[in-house]
């Protein structure tokens, strides 16, 4: 696999997560602004239940896809299809399970409404498994196309309902009209290139055994990293807390498609060196994280530098209260995406089982340590804990166990630059 194919792909895949960067920044910028902090706070609030099911929509299966299509070209169309049929299926239950929850949970019936409107986004959500495929043949422009032309579209849209005026539920319908321009777009840059989607029993029922681990690891990771401190806040103190505490994380994981980017151009070829060169495979591996690592050490430095003039700039004087929280939580950005690219280590070494162990030592540090500094310093504990629970779930706990300790060793080797940028290095 060349050098030059890699850096095309990953350019690809930079220049489209950039384009939509821009787009998704000014519209949420516009939306932010339209609604005011309350109304805003309503929509991320309501989200953050639609959010712990998306985990079981996506079956575990988009952990494991790109390693599965590459090892078995010739059952693309096979795995691709059957992969998507599985997802809309558990898709549709999710919806109604997500409905149910906010139904019972809270008395406000608009919230109801906001949560039917955006988990429709679980649903058209299953077609993204057609970017893996696009992304296991390095052919990431294809996919990075039909991306940029379905946030042209939802951008229109959204901008339209601004300037009409529309109300709160339009926005909700929002989350889900992203997904389904992509969708559209996805599937038929997929059908233009003459390709089939085919189901199978028998593959639906391998795609699970391999799957199996991160359906509940992910609806852990759901909860350590991304509603725990949303839902806990909304609870304790309000919703227009919750818009504060959005809008700072929003421009904190504004410029993290960076750091995906790279996790996905480099993934194909970490996995290749598995099967050839374990050495090789150590280096590009620990490679990966340190780039992560100091990525994203410049990027927390600069937020905090920025925030206060961030804050005034996209959103307003009204939104002031974010910033001193969007400082903080811009440190959790480097454990965090260290963590994503931890999959591609446990699947190699064939440690999935543990992902579940890892994520539940998360989930519950995540509540914990919510609840009680949330209590203690309201929307600024809620920053703190998102830091703590990162740097503590996806470092820290790996040592504590003996099969992911290896792991723990190639990420403090690569925070202190061992056996990164020399030829040779020894044996972890």
């Amino acid at each position: 696999m060349s050098n030059k194919k890699l850096v095309v792909n990953a350019s690809w895949i930079m220049i489209g997560r950039i384009f939509q960067l821009a787009l998704t920044f000014v519209t949420t910028m516009l939306t932010a602004r339209y609604l005011g902090p309350t109304d805003n706070g309503k929509l991320v609030y309501a989200y953050s239940y639609v959010q712990l099911f998306l985990p079981l929509c996506t079956l575990g299966l988009n952990d494991i896809i790109v390693k599965e299509l590459v090892d078995q070209r010739e059952k693309n169309d096979e795995i691709l299809g059957t992969t998507i049929v599985m997802r809309m299926a558990v898709s549709l239950l999710s919806m109604l399970a997500a409905v149910i929850l906010v139904s019972l949970l809270n008395d406000e019936r608009s919230y109801v409404t906001i949560a039917l409107l955006q988990s429709l986004s679980l649903l058209f959500q299953s077609l993204d498994a057609l970017m893996y495929f696009y992304q296991s043949k390095l052919l990431s422009q294809r996919s990075g196309m039909a991306y940029a032309l379905a946030y042209i579209v939802a951008s229109v849209f959204r901008i339209a309902f601004i300037i009409l005026k529309k109300g709160v539920f339009w926005f909700a319908f929002c989350y889900s009209l992203d997904y389904l321009m992509v969708a559209l777009f996805l599937y038929v840059t997929y059908r233009k290139d003459h390709l089939k989607l085919k189901f199978s029993l028998s593959m639906a029922k391998t795609l699970l055994k391999k799957s199996r681990y991160y359906i509940f690891a992910g609806l852990l990771v759901v909860i350590y990293g991304k509603v725990t401190d949303t839902l806990l806040l909304g609870k304790m103190v309000n919703e227009t807390t919750v818009g504060y505490y959005s809008a700072g994380t929003v421009l904190c994981n504004a410029w993290p498609f960076i750091l995906t980017a790279i996790i996905d151009s480099l993934s194909p070829v970490i996995i290749d060196l598995h099967k050839t060169d374990k050495e090789a495979f150590r280096k590009k591996l620990k490679q990966l994280y340190a780039m992560i690592f100091y990525i994203s050490i410049l990027a927390a430095i600069g937020i905090t530098v920025f925030a206060d003039l961030a804050i005034r700039i996209v959103y307003g004087p009204e939104y002031a209260p974010a910033a001193l929280p969007m400082k903080i939580y811009g440190w959790s950005t480097a454990f965090s995406y260290i963590g994503v690219a931890r999959a591609i280590w446990m699947q190699c070494e064939e440690k999935t089982k543990y992902e579940t162990t890892i994520s539940l030592f998360g989930a519950v540090a995540s509540i914990l340590l919510n609840y009680f500094l949330i209590r203690a310093y309201n929307i600024v504990g809620a920053a703190m804990a998102a830091v703590l629970t990162q740097f503590l779930t996806n470092f820290i706990f790996l040592f504590v166990m003996k099969d992911t300790r290896e792991n723990a060793k190639l990420i403090l080797d690569a925070i202190l630059l061992k056996g990164v940028l020399n030829r040779r290095q020894s044996r972890v």
